[in-house]
């Protein structure tokens, strides 16, 4: 986008936050010479707006479903108003949403996971619609470029996967989130004593034999272990 036009939009992001009469008038009183009828600029800050408020929706569901639908409505307008939608990201429009909940925790009385879990919820659509290469081949084996790792309080893994209930366990978790190459799906587990050897096997470069002879584990129970976390693309194999 052209510096000048980007420059346009940000200087409207008042406007974005409450697109009001007086908001309206502020953006013209901004750019005199401006000729573009009002109607349909109101128009157009409803839309960002909605479109903006209707992303959260899709990029948070569990966030959403945890708390009463009145205050998630007021959490999503006190976001925008706070970060205001600019038409241009709005793929990233959700990316402060965490840190948003984290500073409004006990101010509005905030269940304590929320932040974690919309962490979790971001991240899982950052690797969804992650930019980084996967490679088709390899020549040993390769840990999934699209990795990323989180740290919480709360064994998210588990509540996300159940889809239902009302608060995650309590428990300190490591949860490892991936797209898998084929499916382009985002796959995440709690990073558990295999799955991390298997990844510290993929970064060193080392042979199951290797493994085996280090730690005592039988060289097939290493191999099996290899070949589920490469059936699960978390990483690639030759």
């Amino acid at each position: 986008m052209k510096p000048g036009l980007r420059g346009f939009f940000e200087s409207m992001e008042a406007y974005f936050a409450d697109p009001g009469p007086e908001a309206l008038e502020r953006l013209y009183t901004a750019h005199p010479g401006w000729d573009a009828p009002r109607s349909r600029v109101e128009l157009y800050g409803h839309m960002v707006r909605h479109h903006g408020e209707a992303t959260l929706d899709k990029l948070y569901p569990r966030v959403r479903g945890c708390v009463e639908p009145a205050l998630w409505a007021e959490l999503v307008r006190a976001h925008g108003a706070s970060r205001p939608h600019r038409p241009f990201e709005m793929n990233r429009l959700g990316e402060g949403f965490a840190g948003f909940l984290a500073d409004e925790a006990g101010a509005r009385g905030l269940p304590d996971f929320l932040p974690a879990l919309a962490r979790f919820e971001w991240t899982d659509f950052a690797v969804y619609t992650s930019m980084e290469p996967v490679p088709a081949r390899v020549e040993r084996l390769t840990v999934n470029p699209t990795l990323m790792m989180l740290e919480h309080p709360f064994r998210l893994c588990a509540f996300m996967r159940a889809g239902v209930g009302e608060r995650p366990e309590p428990g300190q978790e490591l949860a490892l989130l991936w797209r898998h190459p084929e499916r382009l799906v985002t796959m995440y587990l709690e990073a558990e004593e295999r799955s991390l050897l298997v990844l510290k096997m993929a970064v060193e470069g080392l042979e199951p034999r290797q493994v085996a002879e280090a730690t005592g584990v039988e060289e097939a129970v290493i191999r099996a272990a290899v070949d589920t976390r490469v059936a699960d693309g978390l990483v690639l194999a030759p």
